[in-house]
C-alpha cells in the first residue's frame, strides 16, 4: 500500500483520546456555566494553542472557534485551500472557510444558533483585533461580550497525563538540537551555520520550529550578553562562546532549553563563574517548583545571582510563550506578577546572569513539570559547558 493511502486524519496526525477531549470540553463548559456563558469565541493566529486545545487543529493562518455551552463547535479558517488538511487534523467536524471576512461568517453562525441575545466569552479580549470586536458589538447590541481568557487558560495550564508525553517529546527534540551543536560547532561557522545545525537536528523527527535565539562573542572580550533574536554574519573562532535559547514544538506542545557552548578551549574564568551561578540558581528554583509555591518564593530563590555580583536582563521564570508568569530576579526590570504553582503546570527556569557592565552573560535552563517533589526537567541533555571543535 502506498504510504498514507486509505488512512484517515486520525491516523495521519497526532490526536488525543476521546476521553481526553471529553475531559477538556467538560472542564471548559463547567467554567462557562459558572459565568453563565452561552458560548465562547476564540480568535486565533498561526499555531493558536487555544484553538488547538479544543479542536486539535494547528492553524497555519488566522482562525476562529465558536464553542457553545450546548451543541457542537465550529472552526473557521482563513484560506479556502487549507480545508482538506484542517479537516484531517481537527476533531471538530464543522471546519469552514470563513470567506473574505471572518466577521460575516461568524455573525451568520451566531444568528443561526440563536445566540444574538446571549452572553458570550471572548478568549481573549486582549488579543482579538479591535476592528473585529467593534464589528461584533455593532452586529449584536444585545449580546454581552465578556473576557474568558484567564478562566480558559487556567484550565489549559494544568497538564493532563495524556499531554505529558507530548511535552517530553518536545524536550527530546530540544535535546537533539543541543547534542548536534555540541557535536558540530567549530571555528569558522557563521551564526547562520549554527542555526542550520539546530533546524536539521529535529525536523526529520517531527519537530516544528519555535524560537531559536543565539548570540556569539569572544570570551576574552565579550560584547553580547543575551541570546539575540536574529542571527548576524559573525563567524566564531577559538575562544568564542555560543549562548542559546531554543524552543522546539511537537504537535503544539513546546519546551525550551538554554545551554552555552565554548569553542576550541575551556570557558574563561568569568564564564565559568556565570555558569556555576546560573546552575545554582536553576537548582534553587527547581527544588521549590511544587504546588503552592508563589512568585515571591521563586524570586527569593534566585538571590544567588545578586549575591555573586551579577544582575539579569531576561526573565528567570516563565510560562507559555514567555508569559504566565514572567518573573525576574530582584534586580531585574520585570515587575512582580502574582502567581501560584499547581501540580502538572509546566514552566521554564532560565537564569541569565550577566555582568553589570552588560558585556558578559549566558543563559542556562530548562522546562520543568511542577510536582510534589519539585520541578521535573523535561529534557535529558546535561547541564554542562562543553568545549566544541
Amino acid at each position: 500500500m502506498t504510504a498514507g493511502a486509505g488512512l484517515t486524519g486520525k491516523d495521519l496526525y497526532p490526536r488525543f483520546s476521546d476521553e481526553e477531549y471529553a475531559r477538556r470540553y467538560r472542564a471548559v463548559r463547567n467554567a462557562m456555566q459558572k459565568e453563565n456563558l452561552d458560548a465562547i469565541l476564540i480568535s486565533g493566529a498561526r499555531g493558536s494553542p487555544e484553538v488547538h486545545y479544543l479542536s486539535n487543529y494547528l492553524a497555519q493562518s488566522p482562525c476562529w472557534l465558536l464553542f457553545p455551552r450546548d451543541g457542537d463547535p465550529t472552526v473557521f479558517i482563513h484560506f479556502f485551500n487549507h480545508q482538506p488538511c484542517a479537516k484531517a487534523q481537527s476533531i471538530v467536524e464543522d471546519v469552514r472557510w470563513y470567506g473574505p471576512s471572518p466577521i460575516d461568517s461568524i455573525v451568520k453562525e451566531i444568528q443561526r444558533r440563536e445566540l444574538a441575545d446571549s452572553k458570550i466569552g471572548i478568549v481573549s479580549l486582549r488579543s482579538i483585533a479591535h476592528g473585529h470586536f467593534m464589528a461584533l458589538q455593532r452586529e449584536f447590541p444585545k449580546v454581552e461580550f465578556v473576557e474568558f481568557g484567564p478562566a480558559f487558560n487556567q484550565i489549559r495550564r494544568v497538564r493532563s497525563e495524556e499531554e505529558l508525553p507530548y511535552l517530553r517529546r518536545s524536550g527530546y527534540l530540544t535535546d537533539l538540537a543541543c547534542e548536534a551543536l555540541e557535536r558540530e560547532l567549530r571555528p569558522g561557522m557563521t551564526e547562520q551555520d549554527i542555526l542550520s545545525v539546530v533546524y536539521s537536528a529535529y525536523l526529520k523527527n517531527g519537530g516544528e520550529p519555535g524560537i531559536h535565539f543565539i548570540a556569539t562573542t569572544q570570551m576574552d572580550d565579550p560584547d553580547r550578553f543575551v541570546p539575540w533574536q536574529r542571527p548576524t554574519t559573525r563567524t566564531i573562532s577559538v575562544g568564542s562562546v555560543v549562548i542559546t535559547e531554543l524552543t522546539v514544538s511537537f504537535w503544539g506542545y513546546s519546551t525550551q532549553i538554554h545551554r552555552p557552548f565554548a569553542i576550541g578551549r575551556e570557558p574563561s574564568a568569568i564564564y565559568r563563574k556565570l555558569f556555576d551561578v546560573a546552575l545554582e540558581c536553576y537548582e534553587n528554583v527547581r527544588k521549590i517548583c511544587k504546588p503552592g509555591t508563589t512568585s515571591e518564593e521563586i524570586i527569593a530563590a534566585t538571590a544567588v545571582i545578586e549575591e555573586n555580583g551579577f544582575t539579569t536582563y531576561d526573565s528567570v521564570f516563565h510560562g507559555e510563550a514567555g508569559k504566565g508568569p514572567e518573573l525576574g530576579t530582584s534586580s531585574a526590570a520585570h515587575p512582580l506578577e502574582k502567581w501560584t504553582l499547581e501540580e502538572n503546570m509546566v514552566h521554564v527556569i532560565q537564569p541569565n546572569p550577566i555582568t553589570k557592565d552588560l558585556r558578559a552573560g549566558l543563559q542556562l535552563g530548562a522546562a520543568v513539570l511542577v510536582t510534589k517533589n519539585g520541578g521535573e526537567p523535561l529534557h535529558n541533555y546535561p547541564f554542562k559547558f562543553p568545549v566544541c571543535g
